[in-house]
């Protein structure tokens, strides 16, 4: 049936036959016409070629294809679109044409390779190109089985090499993990987060990936933003990852670029490689069942051994308080792993499943190999590296800086380079200096909201700044090395500034980059080498007394360059070059005669002296010889032996005392000290004690070796580099006996720092270390305050060198040696007691230098030269290792004739000599003590007291100052006092005495007193503190006993009471006796993993046991344990019953007396509540106050949410919620904060205010004037340089600024009163809520705060500043200027009615005059007025205002709306306007409707017209009911009081009712019957003058105290006669 082919028209074209013909055709014999076209179509189908050409749906992302001449193609879906379950598969098709098949095959497989279909479907596309490869199909052998053969034997697919595979996948994974943890870090940044812990995820990352059953464990490491350093076994491969904008990645591996796309399904990761696409399957063991939780086993739900189905709850477990279930993934027989109530965390095995099917179970081995990928390192730019390295990344910074400075050929593109690179590193690290971190990533945020990328830049950069230090080091190494390169050159300004500002770094995290700066700017400074050496050439030239010039400061900073002398040309300049050299190194000696010759070609220099201290000390003889080089050392040493030895003779010496010195330029250490121990015999045959090399250096200083006898003449390394005399001239044996020394660089040439760590018999964790520093000083005023405050302060920039080393530790200790080298005419008698008053200035002028640095010796050796002894060595000491600080002793000191070092150490001044052998012993106990504190970032505690001594004059310097006094014989004498109360064996609390660090309680208290402006006379403080060193700081039961006493010595004398917190709260302890001794009963012994059913103890431990350690009943084993009690007291509950009784005391103190609270350190648990009970607190930075660490809240967390203890209880935290009223940055700083809150308290409770001599006078005018417009109320209290403000200049002082910023609380002075204040800040404020780090949907919320108005927060704050006030006995100057409370429903909730409430209780309970001003253009109004108005406590309040200020219920804009409304102002307009009257007449007689339509029309524009204007005369009106005439006729206020005169109206206001109130006090205390009113008038009546005139009745107060003493005491006399009147009356009654 059909039509037969060959009548076909197109088959008989084909053949060359008539298409119109039905002739027929032999196709199996007939040809056919030349073919010069081959076409081959390909499907392309959504099919998975692995798993039988199974169908797959989903989203198409992104389809590439471009049509060539040779392959044309199309697609029936576009990018963004999809194939959807029920599609056909085929979504697009392919031609591919050529001459032949061949070319037809080869053109469609480049056109498959060059598709990219990116989706969640699979596609046919590589398995096409696999198939046109085949051999069959490229002999076209096959036929329609073909396919079917191919696909059941699956001998067609894509391979790829595995390793690349895996790699490619591992690529992909940590870029993606890099992408997602930065939006995740984005992301909480816009939310306000300030965590910065993910950042460092960003360049370390741990991937894992499993293929073909092989877990591969990768480590990946950014090197930079592009290129990664991949690690596996110990292999590592560089490898670039670019993602183009087409997406996907490019990875550049060993050279090669590979395309990688790859995407994250459920079954697993689908990776396209290089086109190739590869599934690599999730691989998990369902015989495990793990955590994802973090807590502790509650139960298990099911029996061990029994079957636990898929989907079914198996055990339960609490996390955050919370009971959760958690499910098996398999079916099988369940094992449990843990006991119930076992601690987990997220990964924990809990147990494990034999399955039902055993089929599911997988065994996948971690490969251990090299992978089978070139390893060949990435070439990277230098630059690129450097700017990598700056960025965050990991890199060698040694190698960045040679190989980016290596091929610089001039200085100057050197240093353009140098200065580019430091001023990256500084604009980074500008940003954290001097701030916490959390505080600069807010900045951040806030100031790059909008590209928050560059914030995790940022933060990735410093978080980098080990690595970043590194390459600054290496970069200023580089830049030393420059002189060697190319000769002199200058510094450019650029960068000199930059190393600048580099110095001014101060953490210790930047100090080895600051110290390196500068000691290239000082390099820098010195003149060239050859213009040094031609100046000393030309000195030593022109003065021939090379003695006088040997002590001279003129060749100070020439000793080093004499050395290149001795090869001169000119004979007399070597000759005097070697002979200064010998008198300059040995000016501690006399030097008894010398002489320089020529000996064999050898300049030799020979001499004899004696050491000048020791009268009777032995001569010693020296020889010093320049030989060439170490060839000529070893060949010449035995004739320069020889030398000594003619030198010496047949003296019969006691000890080796002589020296050989050497000049030479020696290349080699080791052969000079083969040469001289070849020589030992020799050496000691001539009693050399010392062999000392100096090695010239061409254009630099030289070298200095020293070989003593001691150590058998090998080199000693703790002297290298050391002018030879100075290791005994700066007594650097007396460190090594005790300290393990190592040398750290110093400033200058004449001091040597070392760090010494105590040498010790066993192994200490954390040893004490101590930084020395030993000068020598040629300058004559040493024994001045000048030269002995210049030669100090130049030690202690050594030492603030020496701090920023890295070595040296926050709690290492540092003293200060000084040998004078300068001959004094004076006696050791004036020399101590000059000591004495110089000490005692310097600690005052440099204690904050002193006490940063932690000084706790300075020691100056001195000689003084007296007509009878000769030289005598002078010891002075100022020391705080007794527990004073820096208490002065003074010394004569007997040296050894032998030797020349002190043998004993006498006494100067003491009735009895007294001497004592006194080598640098090893740290006392106070010196460990006070490291312990130092570790914890606090002061320990007996030091508050010299810190107390030195705020104390502090503050008469600064009182004095201000008074424009300069003399010091103002201030009283004995300043400062203090005795330790301590708990006598009768459990009462009293003075006393005892050693410094003897305590055995980690609570200590001191009765303090002080004399202060205000107290000239003395006050009485006691202080307590936390001693940190016992148990650290925790609150034991004795604690607690003992800071309750002192507590409540305090309230008995009524005298203020300030707490030193740095503890670790309440204390933990356990029954240790029992852990040696307690056994476990196990469920299964065979699998302790089962739990325990019980702790048992056997009998024997048991009986052995004091009675009542533990509660107990007998089972097989021995003693089950039901309870441990123990035998010592305050270990468990019992302190936290103490910690509630001392709580309780602290709430009862602050209602009784002055409590003040300073967080030095961390405060913990009872600590930190302590803190808060005492309501004031001054906190230092980094004094955190926690409940709970850090790390335990991570741990139960599951996760690393805190970095630090501040991000819990810092000042970030505390200050803003109004915890801590001020932050300090150190305990100095705290201390001084101490007593300027105590100098605004009175002396005890019941005195008057405090009150301080002025020198601003009262009876000026206040000349800043608040604006209508807003302004910084701050201004308005302290005014400004040129416009002073309300109180005494410089006495303002705020507090809770952090805290409800709407309302400004502080204390000040005025006329030298002491006085609460509370003002009210104008402007717009906003009040930070920060988003809580643990919550990651938590956001910072930023609420915007209107000026003159009251939030919850400013309420409460208002209530808690009066109620502080009141307890502090202050008068109170009340600023009011607020327009109401915030009414809204977010602040209703926010309790604002409560808050406002408490304003007014405040007020109602304040015992003390409060004075209520309303400033110019202020206004009171509405609540605000209500809970400040006077009759809330009439007896101690009153109001006042400005003329210029208001007060209202509503403000004249809203009363208008409400009883002056526009039908109002209209009928105002029509009485008053001439015209609306001439309108409305005509109106009333018009007799038209269109008239009247026109009339009513020019009414209504007039009316309009004059709206405006009338509006504000409406508003007028209402605004002159709220002045000051109306406030006064209604008697809500007592006066207007002008802004200008303000001052001296509220002085004598105050200080007459201050005076009046005492008096009246004193009235009622002596005739009870009498109320204030009474007593008021009683007064009145005794004055004399005008009672309304402030003034004259202050006069009146104070000229007629006797007057009015006596009419009291008649009062009281009275008072008492009537008692006893009535008493006899009422006994008669009885009778």
């Amino acid at each position: 049936m059909g039509i037969p082919l060959s009548r076909m028209p197109e088959v008989r074209r084909f053949y060359d036959l008539d298409i119109e013909g039905d002739s027929p055709i032999d196709f199996l014999e007939e040809d056919y016409r030349p073919v010069d076209s081959h076409v081959i179509a390909a499907r392309i189908t959504a099919e998975n070629p692995d798993e039988g050409f199974k169908p797959t749906s989903g989203t198409i992302e992104r389809i590439k294809f471009q049509s060539t001449p040779s392959v044309w193609g199309y697609f029936s879906v576009g990018a963004n679109g999809g194939i959807h379950e029920f599609a056909d598969s085929q979504f697009g098709h392919l031609f591919a044409k050529g001459p032949t098949r061949e070319k037809a095959r080869k053109s469609l497989i480049l056109a498959l390779k060059e598709i990219e279909v990116r989706g969640e479907i699979r596609t046919t596309v590589e398995y096409l190109v696999q198939l046109l490869e085949t051999e069959e199909f490229k002999q076209n052998t096959i036929d329609t089985s073909w396919l079917d053969g191919l696909i059941k034997d699956k001998s067609v697919y894509v391979e790829t090499p595995p390793h690349l595979v895996v790699m490619s996948a591992a690529i992909f994974r940590a870029f993606e993990q890099v992408r997602s943890n930065s939006a995740s870090i984005v992301e909480s940044f816009q939310k306000g987060q300030v965590g910065t812990g993910a950042v460092s995820t960003l360049n370390s990352l741990d991937v894992e990936i499993a293929y073909l059953d092989v877990k591969y464990p990768f480590k990946f490491t950014r090197v930079s933003k592009e290129f990664y350093n991949v690690s596996i076994n110990g292999f590592s491969y560089d490898v670039e990852v670019i993602e183009p904008a087409s997406g996907g990645l490019i990875a550049r591996l060993g050279g090669e670029p590979r395309r990688i796309f790859g995407m994250e399904e459920p079954l697993g990761l689908r990776l396209v490689l290089d086109g190739v696409t590869i599934l690599m399957p999730t691989i998990f063991d369902p015989s495990e069942l793990r955590t994802d939780v973090t807590g502790k086993v509650v139960r298990y739900l099911q029996d061990n051994g029994a079957e636990v189905q898929a989907g079914q709850p198996y055990v339960e477990v609490e996390a955050m308080k919370m009971i959760m279930p958690i499910k098996a993934s398999e079916t099988g027989a369940i094992t449990h792993a843990l006991s119930p109530g076992s601690v987990i965390s997220q990964g924990d095995l809990l147990a494990s499943l034999t399955l039902k099917d055993p089929s599911k179970v997988k065994k996948i081995l971690t490969f251990t190999g090299k992978l089978e990928i070139s390893d060949a390192a990435a070439e990277v730019d230098a630059k690129k590296t450097v700017n990598s390295i700056l960025a965050g990344y990991s890199g060698d910074a040694d190698s960045a800086a040679t190989a980016l400075l290596g091929p610089v050929t001039d200085a100057e593109a050197g240093a353009e380079l140098i200065t580019e690179v430091l001023d990256e590193y500084l604009r980074i690290e500008s940003q954290f200096i001097g701030k916490l971190k959390d505080d600069v990533v807010r900045d951040l945020i806030k100031t790059n909201k909008d590209s928050l990328e560059s914030v995790i830049d940022i933060v990735m950069a410093h978080q980098g700044l080990p690595l970043r230090n590194k390459l600054l080091l290496a970069m200023l190494r580089q830049l030393e090395g420059f002189p060697d390169r190319f000769g002199v050159i200058e510094m450019p300004s650029s960068l000199l500034n930059t190393l600048k500002q580099l110095t001014k770094l101060e953490s210790k995290a930047y100090g080895e980059v600051a110290i390196a700066a500068g000691e290239i700017i000082r390099q820098s400074k010195v003149p060239s080498f050859s213009s040094r050496l031609s100046d000393l050439k030309a000195l030593i030239m022109e003065n021939p007394d090379r003695d006088a010039l040997s002590k001279s400061n003129r060749i100070t900073s020439g000793v080093d360059l004499l050395s290149a002398l001795f090869s001169d040309p000119d004979s007399s300049v070597r000759e005097a070059a070697i002979e200064l050299y010998v008198l300059r190194i040995y000016r501690a000696h006399d030097v008894l005669d010398i002489a320089t010759a020529e000996v064999d070609g050898r300049l030799t220099c020979t001499w004899s002296h004696k050491v000048a201290e020791a009268n009777e000390g032995v001569v010693r003889y020296g020889i010093m010889s320049v030989i060439p080089d170490d060839r000529s050392l070893e060949s010449d040493l035995p004739a320069i032996i020889d030398g000594l030895k003619s030198s010496v003779g047949n003296s019969d010496m006691e000890g080796m005392v002589n020296t050989i010195h050497i000049a030479s330029a020696i290349k080699d250490v080791s052969s000079a000290e083969e040469a001289l121990q070849a020589n030992i015999a020799s050496l000691t045959a001539v009693k050399a004690r010392t062999v000392c090399v100096v090695v010239p250096v061409p254009q630099k200083d030289p070298l200095y070796y020293s070989f003593p006898e001691c150590q058998n003449f090998a080199e000693d390394p703790l002297r290298r580099n050391m002018r030879p005399t100075w290791y005994n001239i700066l007594e650097i044996t007396r460190l090594a006996v005790n300290h393990k020394l190592e040398r750290l660089k110093s400033l200058g040439k004449n001091a040597q720092i070392y760090l010494g760590t105590e040498i010790s018999s066993r192994p200490v964790r954390n040893p004490a270390k101590d930084v020395f520093v030993r000068a020598l000083s040629h300058s004559v005023d040493l024994a001045s305050f000048t030269g002995a405050t210049r030669s100090l302060t130049t030690g202690l920039d050594e030492l603030e060198n020496a701090f920023a080393d890295p070595r040296v530790t926050n709690s290492a200790s540092s003293r200060i040696f000084l040998h004078s080298m300068a001959e004094i005419d004076t006696t050791p008698e004036e020399l101590a007691e000059n000591f004495g008053n110089i000490m005692e200035k310097i600690k005052t002028r440099l204690a904050p230098r002193l006490l940063k640095l932690r000084v706790d010796e300075i020691e100056v050796k001195m000689r003084a030269r007296t007509g009878k002894d000769g030289v005598v060595p002078v010891r002075l000491i100022a020391s705080s290792m007794g527990g004073e600080w820096l208490k002065t002793q003074a010394y004569v000191e007997r040296p050894d004739p032998v030797s020349g070092e002190g043998r004993e150490f006498c006494t100067i001044g003491d009735n009895e000599e007294l001497c004592t052998i006194d080598p640098y012993g090893i740290f006392n106990v106070v010196s460990v003590k006070r490291a312990l504190a130092r570790r914890v970032g606090s002061t320990y505690a007996y030091d508050f007291l010299g810190l107390l001594q030195v705020g104390v004059i502090n503050e008469w310097d600064s009182h004095l100052k201000d008074l424009a006094r300069d003399s010091r014989s103002d201030i009283p004498t004995n300043l400062f006092s203090s005795q330790e109360l301590l708990l006598g064996e009768d459990g009462v609390l009293a003075p006393g005495a005892r050693d410094i660090g003897t305590n055995k309680v980690g609570m200590l208290a001191w009765e303090v007193t002080m004399k202060t402006p205000e107290y000239p006379g003395g006050r009485e403080v006691v202080f307590i503190a936390n001693d940190v060193t016992v148990q650290s700081g925790s609150f034991g039961v004795e604690e607690d006993d003992f800071f309750y006493k002192a507590s409540e010595y305090a309230r008995q004398k009524k005298i203020p009471r300030v707490y030193i917190s740095c503890n670790a709260g309440a204390r933990i302890g356990l029954v240790e006796e029992l852990k040696t001794k307690f056994n476990i009963k196990f469920t299964d012994p065979e699998n302790p993993a089962k739990g325990l059913d019980y702790l048992y103890l056997t009998d024997a431990d048991y009986e052995e046991l004091p009675e009542g350690t533990v509660n107990a009943h007998k089972v097989k084993e021995g003693w089950a344990v039901d309870d441990i009690i123990g035998t010592k007291h305050g270990i468990g509950v019992e302190n936290l019953q103490g910690s509630g009784k001392i709580a309780g005391e602290t709430s009862r103190a602050y209602d009784e007396i002055f409590t003040l609270s300073y967080a030095t350190g961390r405060s913990v648990g009872i600590g930190a509540y302590l803190v808060r009970l005492g309501q004031r607190v001054i906190q230092m930075k980094t004094g955190p106050l926690i409940l709970t660490g850090f790390s335990a809240l991570n741990k139960l967390l599951g996760k690393e949410v805190y970095t630090s203890q501040d991000q819990l209880g810092g000042p970030q935290i505390m200050f803003p919620n109004g915890i801590s009223h001020e932050i300090v940055e150190d305990d100095q700083a705290g201390v001084a904060s101490i007593l300027q809150w105590l100098s605004f308290v009175p002396r005890d409770v019941d005195a008057v205010p405090s009150a301080r001599e002025l020198s601003d006078p009262i009876d000026r005018d206040v000349v800043f004037r608040p604006t209508p417009t807003p302004y910084d109320p701050r201004l308005m209290l302290e005014g400004t340089s040129d416009e002073p403000g309300f109180f005494d200049k410089g006495s303002w002082k705020e507090y809770l600024a952090g805290w409800g910023k709407s309302v400004v609380i502080g204390r000040a002075r005025l006329g030298g009163i002491s006085m609460g204040v509370v003002a009210v800040e104008t402007r717009l404020v906003e009040q930070v809520i920060p988003a809580d780090p643990a919550d990651p949907n938590s956001r910072e919320a930023i609420l915007p705060q209107a000026g003159q108005v009251l939030f919850p927060d400013s309420s409460y704050k208002t209530a808690q500043a009066l109620k502080d006030f009141n307890n502090e006995g202050l008068p109170v100057m009340l600023f009011a200027n607020w327009r109401g409370f915030s009414g809204g429903s977010r602040d209703m909730a926010g309790e604002i009615l409560k808050f406002g409430a408490q304003i007014v209780d405040a007020l109602r309970e304040y015992k003390h005059p409060v004075f209520i001003y309303l400033p110019p253009h202020g206004e009171l109004r509405g609540g605000s007025w209500v809970v400040v108005d006077p009759t809330i406590n009439p007896e101690k309040m009153s109001m006042y205002a400005d003329p210029d200020s208001r007060g209202g219920i509503l403000e004249p804009a809203g009363i208008t709306e409400v009883k002056f409304r526009i039908n109002d102002q209209i009928a105002v307009m029509h009485r008053l306007d001439a015209e609306l009257r001439e309108l409305d007449y005509d109106l009333s007689v018009s007799q038209s409707d269109n008239d009247s339509i026109m009339l009513q029309d020019k009414i209504t524009e007039r009316e309009e017209t004059l709206k405006p204007v009338y509006l504000q005369a409406a508003t007028e009106f209402a605004d002159l009911h709220d002045k000051t005439g109306r406030m006064i006729a209604k008697g809500v206020i007592e006066a207007a009081v002008p802004w200008a005169r303000s001052r001296e109206f509220f002085y004598y206001l105050a200080k007459r009712r201050l005076a009046q109130d005492d008096l009246v006090k004193q009235m009622v205390e002596a005739d009870a019957s009498l109320t204030n009113d009474l007593a008021i008038e009683k007064l009145k009546l005794l004055c004399t003058c005008d009672w309304g005139d402030n003034k004259a009745v202050v006069d009146f107060f104070t000229d007629g105290a006797d007057s009015i003493a006596g009419s009291i005491s008649n009062l009281k006399a009275a008072a008492i006669k009537a008692q006893i009147e009535a008493l006899s009356a009422e006994l008669e009654q009885l009778q």
